[in-house]
Parts: C-alpha cells; sequence; structure tokens
C-alpha cells in the first residue's frame, strides 16, 4: 500500500518523476536515495550551514547502427554521423555544489552552481564524410561554434541558485518569500510529457541538453534558476496562496545541431546555418527574437477542505514561452535567415487536484492557454517555402489536461518493493487568433497535401508516460538494486503547441541501479527512441515529430554518482 507521506516525498524528490517524452525517458526515473553531504558545526543551534558537493561521471556508447535514410537528409545528418556505432558518444564529468545558510529555519540563503568536461565533444564536429552532404556542414568548416563548445564539451561552468529567502508571521498568517534566482513548480505534472500540457509550462527553462549527456541527474540540475521574486501565505489551515514575479528571461536548452542527441542540424542555438537548395543556398542562424526580461508572473491557490480529503489548485500565470518558433526569413540579395521566435503575453488559466484513493497518489490537471504559439511552417519540415517575412508566427488557444498515479507495490517473490508511475496526457486547439496562414495543421495552407504522418498538427493529441522501478534491498550487504524501465509514447494526434507530442513518437529505456550504501550510486541504461517518418528511395522526407529523427540512437550509458 502506497503511503501518503510516501507519494508526497515522490512527488517532491522527484517532481519530473522520469522526464520522459521528446527523447529523455530514462533522465530522471530512479532518483536516488538522497546521499549525505557536509554539514559545518557552527556552535550556534539557531545558524545552520551546510556545503554538498555532487560528483557524476557520465559514460555512454553508440550501439544502434545508423539509419542511411536518416544519415541522407540534409537537415538530420550530421546528428547521426557526430559519432558511429561502437563510439564513445559522452565522457562527461559534472560537478554540483550547494551551498545553504539558515538562521532559525525562517532566514537564510542558498547558492548553487554547475561544472562539467566531456572529453567525447572537441572543437570540431564530425560532420558528413559522405557528397554532397560533406560540403554544406551546419558549422562553418565543421568547427563547433563557441556556444557549442562551450555545453559541450567544456570545461564550462554556470551559476544556478543564489537567493536569499525568509518568513515572518502577519498577525496569525506566516508569509516566507524569496528573492533572486530561483525556480517555482506549480501543479502535479510528474513527467516531461505532462510539464508540456501543464500549468507549469514555461515556468522554469529547462537545461534540456545537459539531461540528454547525463542520464541520472537529477531534477533540481536540470531547471534553471531564474531571478524573481516570489511569496507563500498560510491564510488559514486549509488555504494557501502564491505569487511570483519575474524579473529575468531565459530559453530552455535543448540538444544543438550537429550533436550525437541533436535531431535537426539546423536547431537551436549552437549551428551557423542551414543548407536550403542549391538555388538558395544557406540560411544563416539570426539573434533569436527574445521577450522583455521582466514581466512575468502568476497567482496561485492551494486549498485542502476536510470533505474533500485531498487538495485543489487554482492557478493563473502570464508568461512567456521559453521554447522557440522557428521561421525563415529573406533579408535581400538572395540572402537567406533563420531565427528563433519566443513569443510573450500568454495566459494560462488551470485548476488541479491531487488526492490518494486506495493507497494510490492522484494527480489532475485542467488548463486553457490563451494567445499561446501554435506550431508552425518550420525550415527543415517544409524546405523550399517562400521566404516567410518578419512574423511572430500562429497564436491561438488551446486546452490541456492531465491525470497521474504514483503508487508503491509491496514485498512479491519477484522483488522486495516497486514503485511505479503513469500519466495520460491530452490536448486540443480550440482557435487560431493569428497567423493562420502558417500554422502547420491539417486543413490549413501550410499542410495542404500533407497529413499527421508528415507532422501536421491535429485537432486533439493523446500522449503517454510509464514507469516501473522494482528494487531489491541488501542484495550484498550495504548494497541495493533496481530496474528502472520507462516507456513515452504519443498515442493519437499531434498537439498544437511546440513540442507538445506526436503520435507514434517517443522514446523507452531500460535500466540496473546499485546503491552502495546509500552513498554511491551506479546506474547501466539502455536508451532508444521511437517514430515515423516518410522517405523516398533514399532519404527522410517528411518526420513526424523532430525527434523520430534519434530513433538510430540508441546508446548504453554507465553512470556513478555521490555526494560529498
Amino acid at each position: 500500500m502506497l503511503l501518503p507521506q510516501t507519494a508526497a516525498r515522490l512527488r517532491a524528490d522527484c517532481p519530473f518523476l522520469a522526464l520522459s517524452v521528446t527523447a529523455t525517458a530514462v533522465l530522471l526515473l530512479a532518483c536516488a536515495p538522497a546521499a549525505h553531504g557536509f554539514e559545518i558545526d557552527t556552535g550556534n543551534p539557531d545558524f545552520a550551514v551546510r556545503w554538498d558537493n555532487t560528483v557524476r561521471y557520465n559514460y555512454g556508447n553508440r550501439v544502434e547502427g545508423r539509419d542511411p535514410k536518416i544519415g541522407n537528409s540534409p537537415i538530420s545528418d550530421e546528428g547521426t554521423y557526430s559519432f558511429g556505432k561502437g563510439h564513445t558518444v559522452t565522457n562527461r564529468l559534472d560537478l554540483l555544489s550547494e551551498f545553504d545558510v539558515t538562521w532559525r529555519k525562517r532566514f537564510g540563503a542558498r547558492v548553487s552552481g554547475a561544472a562539467w568536461y566531456d572529453a567525447a565533444y572537441g572543437d570540431t564536429s564530425h560532420g558528413n564524410p559522405n557528397p554532397p552532404l560533406n560540403a554544406i556542414p551546419s558549422y562553418i568548416n565543421n568547427r563547433y561554434s563557441d556556444y557549442t563548445s562551450r555545453y559541450y564539451g567544456g570545461p564550462s561552468g554556470e551559476l544556478l541558485d543564489a537567493f536569499v529567502f525568509g518568513g515572518v508571521d502577519i498577525g496569525n498568517v506566516p508569509v516566507n518569500a524569496k528573492l533572486g534566482r530561483h525556480s517555482l513548480y506549480w501543479g502535479e505534472s510528474l513527467f516531461l510529457a505532462g510539464n508540456m500540457h501543464s500549468v507549469a509550462y514555461a515556468q522554469n527553462p529547462l537545461d534540456l541538453q545537459k539531461g540528454f549527456a547525463t542520464p541520472g541527474v537529477e531534477a533540481k540540475e536540470l531547471f534553471r534558476p531564474l531571478n524573481q521574486v516570489s511569496a507563500q501565505a498560510q491564510l488559514t489551515d486549509d488555504l494557501s496562496i502564491a505569487g511570483q514575479y519575474m524579473l529575468e528571461w531565459d530559453s530552455y536548452r535543448y540538444p544543438e545541431g550537429g550533436t550525437y542527441l541533436g535531431p535537426v542540424d539546423f536547431a537551436f542555438n549552437g549551428p551557423d546555418r542551414q543548407y536550403i537548395s542549391p538555388a538558395l543556398g544557406f540560411a544563416m542562424r539570426g539573434d533569436p527574437s527574445e521577450p522583455k526580461q521582466h514581466g512575468e508572473g502568476g497567482l496561485a491557490a492551494r486549498w485542502s477542505p476536510e470533505w474533500l480529503d485531498g487538495t485543489m489548485g487554482f492557478y493563473w500565470r502570464r508568461f512567456a514561452d521559453k521554447l522557440p518558433q522557428t521561421f525563415l526569413t529573406n533579408v535581400g540579395r538572395g540572402v537567406s535567415r533563420y531565427n528563433l521566435i519566443y513569443a510573450d503575453d500568454i495566459d494560462v488559466y488551470g485548476v488541479s487536484l491531487a488526492k490518494n484513493i486506495a493507497g494510490i497518489s492522484f494527480g489532475s490537471e485542467l488548463s486553457y492557454r490563451h494567445n499561446t504559439p501554435l506550431n508552425s511552417t518550420v525550415l527543415g519540415i517544409a524546405p523550399g517555402l517562400p521566404a516567410q517575412g518578419d512574423t511572430k508566427g500562429p497564436r491561438g488557444d488551446t486546452y490541456h489536461g492531465l491525470v497521474n498515479a504514483v503508487g508503491v507495490l509491496p514485498k512479491t517473490p519477484l522483488f522486495d518493493t516497486a514503485t511505479w508511475a503513469a500519466e495520460l496526457t491530452w490536448s486540443q486547439w480550440a482557435k487560431v487568433n493569428s497567423g493562420a496562414n502558417l500554422f502547420y495543421a491539417e486543413g490549413y495552407a501550410a499542410c495542404a497535401g500533407k497529413d499527421k504522418w508528415d507532422g501536421c498538427t491535429t485537432k486533439n493529441y493523446v500522449g503517454a508516460g510509464l514507469a516501473f522501478t522494482p528494487t531489491w534491498f541488501q542484495v550484498f550487504p550495504g548494497v541495493d538494486l533496481s530496474m528502472p524501465l520507462t516507456y513515452a509514447i504519443g498515442l493519437s494526434g499531434n498537439a498544437a503547441t511546440i513540442f507538445g507530442g506526436n503520435q507514434h513518437n517517443g522514446n523507452y529505456s531500460i535500466g540496473l541501479g546499485v546503491d552502495v550504501r546509500q552513498k554511491y550510486r551506479f546506474d547501466l541504461k539502455y536508451i532508444d527512441y521511437l517514430g515515423d517518418y516518410r522517405s523516398n528511395a533514399t532519404a527522410v522526407t517528411s518526420q513526424n515529430g523532430f525527434t523520430t529523427l534519434l530513433k538510430d540512437r540508441g546508446f548504453v550509458s554507465l553512470t556513478f554518482k555521490t555526494t560529498f
């Protein structure tokens, strides 16, 4: 039977439990038991100082052969040619350092940072050695851009959290606030697929590049904290309210084109250009169109009346998207450019319910987005289209829903215990407010002569994510063994929103995890990707979802992690 506190711990410790969709099924499934860090004795019981350092080493090897049709496509060849079967695709060392100071458990500060180095990546992209594609690399002279070199090879690092916090009582109402770089996550979604359809969508940018490169990374390392002010007040025993106001904007990080898990060569911030055609030549990557740095915000309320025996949530957020639309623009004299466009002034209204029923922790959400960016004619899906001009892309209104469950199974003859999670997601576009001529959907001009198997949006989308982890305790003294399994798939239709999901597009993983004295964690995993594409005799001509182009990228990963 699942204890309520167990479900709460699973949701709190693994807020993206398995984080599985669009090619990252396994990355966060098995959140390892918290390792012991280093607490500094201050000699004052009111003053606590803690410094934790997590070291992780990850080695990955490609075990699946190259799909020649993916390798013969000018928009996907460089990723699959970046490493061959049997080659090392990552040889990466990561450090996460966290420093926390608290005073009487109500005031304090937190600073964290990350550093990394991956010996599998140098300064030169491998490129496609086969003509004519060897003459049109997305990186000029096959040299990785500074951006790609920094975030893939390194050595490099960055600041993550940097905030102060405090709490006061206003009358009988306790109020807690944070100021600085931190992350918030509202709602009940578990999986990344759920997050894409949740009230928490784009509440935090995520570092998916790190997640793809580092299986076993913890959820807290994928959040990209932003400068903001946030507060929460417990008005009554069963009602709390919260709010946030953003002082900074930043985008998701996504696997870059020309790297092993980059599905398309031109995306996103790393590649220099994309080849269009012999007549048009290259489109050069231009500066992104980004929203202003401040102005996002939201309000939330959590209500837990005794009669409900659960918690309802109510949410409103105004935000700027952190995933881009991509547009080809004609800048004159036969020169083309493509830009990443980030939409702003999006409103989301949502309601959630969390409840324990028969020992299982259930969560659900229903939300409505107004003026959200919709899938558009993007470079690579529809090559050869005329330049699209200075546009912000199609916008519209969409509905989103999810339901999930988390449970724990007791001891059986097969295992000592097992955790499981399942999530079903749904979305529907309601109307198109602007840019209908660019909306990549069935029945619209951009999809003339095409259907959902070419990636065209359908009216409704349904997807699912599953995770199951049996565990065997004390297989040797001080050693626990687990077997995390994950599967994520688009069941029906193609979502209208960016990276919202596509039918038959997904991923799966099979792994073994070893915890030694709850301090040293070893993970061995096989990870692979699913999807459908159309082709001619030699190359992919269209695909249903960009990560379909990773379906030949199956790899084995071995990870070691410890905290001190």
